[in-house]
């Protein structure tokens, strides 16, 4: 009975460590291609503003 138990317990680590390491892998991959979208446009918190200002200018 016990060597079902360590079993089981050590397949759901496995998967939960799995999961854990896909998790951060999809995390750098969108990280990574949201801040090479576009490199002439400007980056950080005004980017959003000069983009509104576009917009407005037509």
């Amino acid at each position: 009975m016990q060597s079902r138990t360590n079993a089981g317990r050590r397949a759901r680590n496995t998967v939960v460590l799995a999961l854990i390491v896909a998790g951060l892998w999809a995390g750098v991959a969108l990280t990574r291609g949201a801040a090479h979208a576009d490199e002439s446009r400007p980056t950080g918190p005004v980017a959003h503003f000069s983009r509104a200002v576009e917009l407005i200018r037509g």
